[in-house]
């Protein structure tokens, strides 16, 4: 009998990341089970990797977390990750700690960034988040096995951190990180974060978000399951995978005139927009090749939601208001996409869990 291999990929997108995260409490509420029981591979990408480790991670008592802490800590994590600025357009303003210091950055990384850094926020406030959630757990504790996406601008490569390769024997500190290294990583966003230098006797890493190379990590993670998922005499796995978007315009159709004429810093900007909407299309459209045309219990869905009521493209807008035009999208996503949310959890929950193996130790 063919083993099913059931993975679970979170795109990147900053603040946008509490649309995957909404509807992931859904999915667990409905299925009444814990997401890193429900899935073999759970792969993310940016703030989806810090999901990602959410839904993997021992957590204090080795149970690991449930999709409605992870939702309730990341919206509580974001005003602080990106502090909103509007109040420090005045002395009062000016005069609160936190939005000064926030103010001090944005202002030192446009200005003096040999002081600054070029990241407009400082990495301390997540720095300290990912540390009380994931403690001193490294990536071989994870409850499920994970995918993570970053890229090393000292190596000139993309970085993919497996927990696969991390529990295999005679594997350095390096290769089997901290989670909160591995959160870190991932999220670097260029100017919007600093990147995570590690150092080992070997090598220096300069490691940015995996967004720049892989911000839809579904094919990644597909090949992940293919991988992990194969049986005694090398057979592929019949495949079970979801993606989660972090959100698309609702309109968003520029005139040749219009794309022609934008001055380098609106181009540069809208190519960013490129990278993180248009490669995660790209990605979308080759998974859905590689699985849909397959018989059951092949099963595949991308949930992308678009962004109405109100709500911001920008990946650091946390305002309070901003949040909540996001949860709105990701709750009428969750509405309109029902029927289809429980097709895929009647694939999900007939089949069993693949069996974990240590992967062979990496190439030293």
């Amino acid at each position: 009998m063919r083993r099913t291999v059931r993975i679970l990929a979170i795109d990147g997108g900053g603040v946008r990341g509490i649309l995957p995260a909404r509807f992931l409490v859904e999915l667990e509420a409905m299925s009444g089970r814990p997401l890193h029981s429900l899935f073999d591979v759970i792969a993310g990408t940016s703030v989806g990797g810090i999901l990602a480790l959410g839904y993997a991670a021992p957590g204090p008592d080795g149970t690991g977390f449930r999709a409605e802490t992870v939702f309730d800590d990341l919206r509580e994590w974001l005003p602080a990750i990106f502090p909103p600025l509007q109040g420090a357009a005045s002395l009062d303003g000016l005069r609160d700690a936190h939005e000064r210091h926030a103010l001090s950055q944005l202002v030192g990384a446009a200005l003096l960034p040999h002081h600054f850094g070029n990241a407009r926020y400082g990495a301390a406030a997540l720095e300290e988040r990912v540390r009380g959630a994931f403690g001193d757990a490294r990536l071989s504790d994870v409850l499920t096995d994970v995918a993570v996406t970053a890229y090393d601008m000292h190596g000139g490569q993309p970085v993919v951190f497996r927990s696969r390769e991390a529990r295999g024997p005679k594997t350095t500190t390096r290769e089997n990180p901290r989670l909160i290294e591995v959160a870190r990583a991932t999220s670097a966003a260029p100017t919007y974060l600093p990147p995570l230098r590690l150092l080992d006797d070997r090598d220096e890493s300069v490691l940015i978000d995996g967004g720049v190379v892989a911000n839809n990590p579904a094919a990644i993670a597909y090949l992940d399951g293919l991988e992990c998922g194969r049986d005694a005499d090398g057979a592929e796995p019949d495949v079970v995978l979801l993606s989660v978007g972090t959100g698309r315009p609702s309109a968003q159709q520029p005139s040749y005139e219009e794309i022609f004429t934008r001055n380098w810093a609106s181009l540069g900007m809208g190519l960013l927009g490129v990278v993180l909407n248009g490669v995660g299309e790209m990605a979308h459209q080759l998974v859905d090749r590689m699985v849909s045309g397959k018989p059951a219990p092949n099963h595949y869905l991308r949930v992308q939601p678009t962004l109405t009521h109100g709500a911001s493209l920008h990946i650091d807008d946390a305002t309070p208001a901003n949040l909540d035009a996001l949860i709105s999208c990701a709750e009428a996503t969750i509405a309109a996409q029902r029927p289809q949310l429980e097709e895929l959890l009647a694939a999900l929950t007939t089949t069993e869990a693949v069996p974990r193996q240590p992967a062979a130790a990496p190439a030293s």
